[in-house]
């Protein structure tokens, strides 16, 4: 048959050498090449670069197939086979979507309880990754997230990653208050009472200090810039440039200091502190992207900052609001907000034209929280 189907003839005993059931040698390239085209391929080299390809696609229609005629059994079937990290994501996704969309929330808590949603499997890009893709489908979906706050995985894997602000007064909002009652965990409890406090600042209510016990090597460098930023949102706070002074000297001597920026640059675009952000700016302006993907993802917000700092100036900056308004690097999660200073931008750069101010005003609408009213605008570069 090989002969047949190859040309090449191959004898009785090398085939028992082959299927070990008689010592022998190790294969030779001819007989590799040989076996390799027998089975439907050009060479060995072929044979292993196309075989693990061919194997992973035939899970992945097994798996595909099952997601809606029985989910259940296609979470099984990814727990049983060996998938990569990223193949795995791919499915997840698929699997949560649609059982988003069937309202399958009984299914979608044995998914978040599934060891393959253990945040150790993944890289943070990838549970950043997962969690917006997965976020705007609940959200779009007004799926009741409440109900997933006692699986094990939900919270790090899609609420931790998808930081929906601009539900701080709806879904997630009330699930991040239910968490803060229930959670032991120092740094859930720090990520919460931050939030709790952005939910504040946004309402025009005071905020609070946020304190924890935990010093800046237990914090998560994009946590700790959230909670030193909570600061900048306390309108009382008094010489805060020497507190971001202080801030930055803290995280100078650190390997990725650049993440600790992200979330305390935030704070200081919502707060209007256009004088810090010239701060920052000039004193971190040597920090890089090493991780290109998740930095890449949060990166926008130096853009931002730069526009608005260069607006501060004097300068135009028509051209960099086409640029910010192409951008598709914004997080999903803070989406509503770009737009919302995108439009604040557009606005004083083009003469405070009124036109502009409405597309403002109708963004801050959809956002609905009373400190963006008409004088945020109009009063954003006066401070």
């Amino acid at each position: 048959m090989i002969l047949i189907d190859s040309g090449i003839d191959l004898s009785y005993n090398t085939l028992r050498r082959f299927y070990g059931v008689v010592k022998g040698t190790k294969p030779n390239s001819r007989t590799l090449n040989t076996l390799s085209i027998y089975v439907g391929y050009s060479s060995y080299v072929d044979f292993c670069a196309a075989y693990p390809q061919k194997k992973n696609w035939d899970i992945h229609q097994k798996i595909y197939n099952s997601i809606v005629i029985d989910p259940k059994y296609a979470l099984e079937l990814m727990n049983d086979e060996f998938i990569s990290p990223e193949s795995c994501l791919e499915l997840l996704i698929t699997l949560i979507g649609g059982l988003t969309v069937a309202k399958n929330v009984e299914i979608l808590k044995l998914v978040f309880n599934s060891p393959l949603l253990d945040p150790k499997r993944y890289n943070y890009s990838e549970i950043l990754y997962l969690g917006n893709c997965v976020g705007p489908v609940f959200k779009q979906m007004e799926t009741p997230i409440q109900e997933f706050i006692s699986t094990k995985y939900f919270t790090p894997t899609i609420f931790n990653s998808f930081v929906d602000i601009s539900s701080l007064n709806g879904n997630y909002g009330t699930y991040c208050k239910n968490l803060a009652n229930k959670t032991t965990n120092k740094e859930q409890t720090l990520f919460t009472a931050c939030i709790m406090e952005l939910r504040k600042f946004l309402n025009n209510q005071p905020v609070r200090l946020v304190t924890s016990a935990l010093n800046i090597k237990q914090i998560h460098p994009i946590l700790y810039g959230r909670y030193k930023g909570v600061e900048i949102l306390k309108k009382n706070l008094k010489h805060k440039e020497i507190y971001t002074q202080k801030f930055i000297k803290k995280i100078a001597k650190k390997k990725n200091k650049i993440d600790y920026l992200y979330e305390f640059l935030f704070a200081c675009i919502l707060a209007g502190e256009v004088q810090l952000l010239k701060f920052v700016q000039e004193s971190t302006a040597h920090y890089k992207i090493s991780k290109p993907y998740y930095q890449e993802y949060h990166y926008s917000l130096f853009e931002l900052r730069d526009a608005i700092v260069k607006l501060k100036s004097g300068a135009n900056i028509s051209k960099k609001l086409i640029k910010l308004k192409n951008e598709a690097l914004f997080r999903n999660s803070c989406r509503d907000f770009i737009e919302l200073f995108i439009s604040i931008l557009d606005y004083h750069n083009s003469g405070k034209k009124r036109a502009i101010l409405d597309i403002y005003l109708a963004k801050a609408r959809r956002l609905n929280y009373p400190i963006f009213d008409e004088a945020y605008c109009r009063n954003y570069f006066s401070k």
